[in-house]
């Protein structure tokens, strides 16, 4: 089977990762023929093609300054993703060249892709589009944090706002243009999680497509991302083996972030640099940094920057006592699930698909939205607490295990290609 990925870029945050890891999978577990093709290439994986910096050409930069001109003019009048002249041709000729018998599409928002081309490239092979968030089925937001105004095909009030921003209102034209393409389109969905799985199945803008929903939660190498010796990993990190401590991670700017980090995080560390009398080390990572943390009392800030070696996560889950992760919107929190899978619980926020991970009281906390005071609170009483980290420890990686195995997920993928592909084939 041939497969043809397309994802905003290769290696960089929770969607990619998981993207790319399921890649390696199909080819690894099923002897699949894959090539990727991203808007932003940072690995050096020969397999992944750059829609606007190639081998052998010398204009990459220039297409490149040049259409992000073009989706910052197009942004500014409303006209969300509707041109990238480089981008299109070439990965409408990666297309017709692979031949693939599914694509499977990930994030296509980004600045890359025009919204159009999937009518296009669903006539050379139906189309998977994974979900990582909500844009697909909202007017132009990623997350529209509780506004529901999708499901009467209308934006947000404030939905131009949100990430990717719109200039000119025009969100309720667009998402009534994305079901134009959608119904022209032969298109599948993945959800990772059942909360967007659930959002997917009643969203108006995939009307008549709903039986074409399922779910497929993201998968981790149950063998790589497994518990390590604590005491020897914090040596190696040089924190004293009888330490409390937690960790934070995000693939996001942790000082500019207003859904992974930022503000909402600084006040949770505040609050527990205030509850406590005792010195606690965290772990920091994340691009950027939070200056405003060497005003804590009571809290070693260790700044690891943006780590990308999944090698070296594992020792950073296993020196930590726990995880926090106050998230506002996420379709499912990797960095949770691998977590628990190194036996680290987490204390995280009721929000997106954080539930589907942490179950609150077994593997770790669930905190009402966005309860700064018992966020702190449970995290300081779990530190304190070592047999209930031990009992959480266990839980947590009988929940990887059962729930979040990278076999299971291209398995189950697999299975749904070759269904679909031999559906393609007889009809």
């Amino acid at each position: 089977m041939k497969i043809l990925f397309i994802n905003t870029v290769d290696i960089e945050g929770g969607a990619a990762i998981a993207a790319y890891r399921l890649n390696k999978e199909l080819e690894r577990s099923y002897g699949t023929e894959n090539l990727l093709v991203v808007g932003k290439k940072v690995s050096n994986d020969a397999n992944v093609f750059d829609t606007r910096r190639n081998k052998g050409e010398v204009t990459g930069e220039i297409k490149t300054f040049i259409e992000y001109l073009l989706n910052k003019l197009f942004n500014k009048l409303g006209l969300q993703y509707r041109c990238f002249p480089f981008s299109s041709r070439f990965i409408m000729k990666k297309a017709r060249e692979f031949k693939p018998d599914i694509i499977s599409l990930h994030n296509i928002h980004g600045g890359y892709f025009r919204t159009p081309l999937l009518k296009r490239l669903s006539k050379i092979a139906p189309i998977v589009w994974t979900l990582h968030d909500m844009w697909a089925i909202t007017a132009n937001a990623a997350h529209t944090f509780g506004d529901d105004s999708w499901k009467r095909l209308k934006s947000g009030k404030d939905e131009k706002n949100i990430y990717p921003f719109l200039g000119i209102d025009t969100g309720n034209w667009l998402i009534k243009q994305k079901k134009k393409i959608y119904r022209k389109s032969d298109l599948y969905f993945v959800a990772p999680s059942q909360w967007l799985y659930n959002l997917a199945k009643e969203a108006p803008v995939l009307a008549g497509k709903e039986d074409r929903v399922f779910l497929i939660p993201h998968g981790i190498d149950l063998e790589l991302f497994k518990k390590r010796d604590k005491k020897s990993c914090r040596r190696a990190l040089g924190i004293a083996e009888d330490a409390k401590v937690f960790m934070f991670s995000s693939a996001d700017d942790i000082s500019k972030s207003s859904w992974k980090g930022g503000k909402l995080l600084l006040d949770i560390l505040a609050a527990i640099d205030a509850k406590t009398k005792e010195t606690i080390d965290i772990l920091v990572l994340g691009r950027g940094r939070l200056e405003s943390l060497v005003h804590l009392k009571n809290l070693r800030v260790h700044h690891l920057g943006f780590i990308n070696s999944e090698q070296f996560l594992p020792v950073l889950f296993s020196a930590s006592d726990l995880v926090i992760y106050p998230s506002r919107a996420d379709s499912l929190g990797l960095v949770l699930v691998e977590a628990i899978a190194c036996e680290t619980p987490c204390i995280t926020f009721r929000v997106g698909g954080c539930v589907d991970v942490i179950r609150d009281d077994v593997n770790g906390h669930v905190v009402e939205p966005f309860d700064v005071e018992t966020f702190a609170d449970k995290t300081l009483a779990l530190l304190a607490n070592e047999e209930k980290l031990r009992n959480m420890s266990v839980n947590a990686r009988q929940r990887a295990e059962t729930h979040f195995s990278l076999t299971d997920m291209a398995k189950k993928y697999h299975g749904l290609f070759e269904t679909i592909f031999k559906k393609r084939i007889f009809i």
